[in-house]
């Protein structure tokens, strides 16, 4: 998609919306047809109300919270929105105008084509809306947008369609409109003037004035019945009607959905009618592989390898699992090999990731920054901080002092600060939250003291910094040692503190000294 456009979902941050009517009047009395069509848009906005609701979630990749509309369709508790709303997002909830919340949902199908999905939401039972039978409205038709923009509940705007068109050669035909379609309202009903729908709203124009678009309501239905037909065979235990391809894709949402059970119950089924199904088998890997159960990955990758070695995304998995097991030449290999085949951007992100481990662990430190570069240009592996860590490290080892700290802290930041992460870090001395500014060795009558100052270079308090200083003598022997808490004792991002260490020991013998921050408390 062009930079300039944007799914209007958001993504745990306050948006702003405009709530307002604003009416055409025609030749004549303005104030009367003005308040006519008010009060026809307030009272669609009612009839509707209980039937939009509002869709939140958790984005896999990095833990904000997602916000969508939706709207019920057909059956009382069947929700139609948009593909975006739910791509990768976990732990959905729907939420009615009335405060009710329902977080049995299941994502029945979804159509990246025309950005639409369906889910079914066990315990909702409202009234479902319908869609218009006139296929796309003309130009100048007039339409009303209902959605729930996050922090602004039920939110109405009306206009008209003001053009129809793609977006791209490859894009289907879209309902250009001029009723505003904010942040949080993706997958809400576009309606005419007696409430029937007559598009999905999807997009907004960031770069332009009121210019956003909605998915036509014909293209709803095909969604809608596949969606239906595939539940109804799933629930018949009838997998025959299904491809191979349509299967793994379910299991796939299934355990996006940390729903590991119905995901492998489902891919067992499965494959007991598409035995040689390479994606269905790739897809019973990655559920063993959520489960840890490795052993059952490692037969399912033979069988793979079996029927095809040269599977690109077999092989993928296969690195993983030799990555896993130690054996890193073999995973290099297999992921290099994995590369050179057709993966998704999700695999292929993976593949990159487990090359800059095992290439990290080799010690091809530049060869491994590249691949763990091009792997944490995945949204999902960016929100995690283990690579930002393992790249934290690569900068070091490259002599990037500077870069490790930031990288380190961003691994520090994702973790929320868990102490394992703090403690992994910290082993290999980053990221470098106090700098040592300036010290000097004093001799205070019988005693060797080492005063000097530190700062806090990071992003977060500090207390409780302990520095150590050690002397060693012509032979680099240490003879010297002693420890000193830093005053005050609690420094802010940028706030410097002072140290005086007593050296004990041999002092009277130090030919060269050093100083370093031994421990601190975030």
């Amino acid at each position: 998609m062009p930079r300039l456009w944007r799914m209007t979902k958001t993504i745990g941050c306050v948006c702003w919306i405009s709530f307002c009517i604003a009416v055409t009047a025609a030749a004549g009395d303005h104030s009367k047809s003005g308040s006519v069509a008010e009060e026809s848009i307030h009272g669609l906005a009612e009839k509707v109300r209980r039937s939009v609701v509002e869709i939140l979630g958790t984005v896999q990749a990095t833990g904000d919270t997602s916000y969508g509309t939706g709207f019920v369709l057909l059956q009382r508790n069947l929700v139609v929105t948009n593909a975006h709303v739910v791509r990768g997002v976990k732990d959905l909830i729907v939420r009615t105008n009335e405060g009710a919340a329902f977080a049995s949902v299941e994502v029945l199908h979804v159509n990246e084509g025309v950005d639409l999905a369906v889910l079914r939401v066990i315990g909702l039972d409202v009234d479902p809306l319908s869609l218009s039978d006139r296929g796309i409205p003309s130009v100048g038709t007039a339409v009303v947008a209902v959605g729930h923009p996050r922090g602004y509940e039920y939110t109405v705007s009306n206009g008209i369609v003001s053009a129809l068109r793609s977006l791209d050669p490859e894009s289907p035909l879209l309902i250009q409109t001029t009723a505003p379609i904010s942040p949080g309202s993706s997958g809400g009903p576009l309606l005419d003037m007696e409430g029937r729908i007559v598009g999905v709203c999807s997009l907004t124009l960031t770069e332009g004035q009121n210019i956003n678009f909605a998915v036509p309501a014909r293209e709803v239905g095909p969604v809608l019945e596949r969606a239906l037909r595939i539940e109804k065979n799933l629930a018949d235990g009838r997998h025959d009607d299904l491809s191979p391809e349509d299967l793994a894709r379910i299991v796939r949402g299934h355990r996006k959905q940390g729903d590991l059970v119905r995901a492998g119950t489902l891919v067992r089924k499965a494959l007991g009618v598409h035995q040689g199904s390479l994606p269905l088998l790739l897809e019973a890997a990655e559920v063993a592989w959520s489960r840890g159960s490795y052993r059952e990955v490692e037969a399912i990758v033979e069988r793979m390898r079996s029927i095809d070695p040269t599977f690109a995304g077999g092989r993928q998995i296969h690195a993983a699992y030799l990555a896993q097991a130690g054996d890193c030449e073999g995973a290099i290999r297999e992921g290099r090999k994995s590369l050179e085949g057709l993966l998704d951007k999700e695999q292929e992100a993976e593949a990159h990731a487990v090359l800059a481990e095992c290439l990290g662990r080799v010690g091809q430190n530049e060869a491994a920054l590249e691949h763990v570069d091009r792997a944490l240009e995945s949204p999902e592996i960016a929100g995690l901080p283990d690579y930002h860590a393992l790249r934290a490290f690569l900068l070091q080892a490259a002599g990037r002092a500077e870069e490790a700290d930031r990288e380190a802290v961003v691994a520090l930041e994702l973790a929320g600060w868990d102490p394992m992460v703090v403690s992994a870090l910290r082993e290999r001395g980053l990221p470098r939250l106090v700098d040592v500014v300036s010290y000097k060795f004093e001799k205070d009558g019988r005693r060797f003291i080492v005063r000097g100052i530190v700062r806090n270079v990071g992003p977060v308090p500090l207390e409780e910094i302990l520095v150590t200083a050690e002397g060693r003598d012509d032979t680099t022997t240490v003879v010297a040692t002693g420890t000193a808490r830093v005053q005050p004792e609690r420094l802010v991002p940028g706030q410097s503190g002072a140290f005086e260490v007593l050296l004990a020991g041999a002092p009277e013998e130090v030919a060269t000294y050093d100083v370093r921050v031994l421990d601190y408390r975030e």
